[in-house]
């Protein structure tokens, strides 16, 4: 089992279909449903030696629309331990790429804001694609080693924010962590 639970918001069934290896041994890839909605291709990392597991979405953002896209990133922070890495493509998502390419920090865009409410204290963006094997757009949003490293890394954060509804929402992330 690859998430901790099968049903979202009470009332989307989380469904795996086409789970399928790849040519890297720890590497699947998995398309995921709530209910009988397509929420994106997955590719799961399981790891190996010191490279910790991480998950990549080529995501649909509908969910942010019913009001239940924290919960779904929940699911896939849970899955994951500390230290550990969840990548979400944006190209679905016009708000969030226009604010991005604007400058905007990766937590001030609807889609780092939901990663951010989800538990991950840590983005990069990735707005250009190296190499040209790491697909779409997309954000790196890390799940913090430690309490103790998250609240370094919203204090970090809280440093680099303009948007001042963002600043209140992390300054009260960094108060619960005391």
């Amino acid at each position: 089992m690859i998430f901790s639970k099968d049903v979202i918001a009470g009332k989307y069934n989380v469904i795996i279909k086409n789970l399928r290896d790849t040519q890297i041994r720890e590497l699947k890839m998995f398309e995921m449903y709530l209910g009988d909605k397509l929420v994106g291709r997955v590719f799961y990392f399981g790891g190996r030696d010191y490279y910790k597991p991480w998950f990549e979405i080529d995501y649909h953002p509908w969910p942010r629309e019913e009001g239940i896209e924290i919960e779904l990133f929940r699911l896939f922070y849970e899955s994951l331990e500390g230290g550990s890495k969840f990548f979400v493509t944006y190209n679905r998502d016009p708000i969030t790429a226009s604010l991005l390419e604007r400058g905007y920090h990766p937590s001030e865009t609807p889609l780092g804001k939901s990663l951010l409410l989800s538990g991950f204290t840590w983005f990069k963006d990735y707005y250009f694609a190296e190499g040209g094997n790491e697909g779409f757009q997309k954000l790196q949003a890390n799940k913090p080693i430690s309490k103790e490293a998250g609240k370094r890394e919203l204090e970090e954060m809280l440093k680099e924010v303009r948007d001042i509804e963002t600043r209140i929402l992390i300054q009260r992330l960094i108060e619960n962590e005391t």
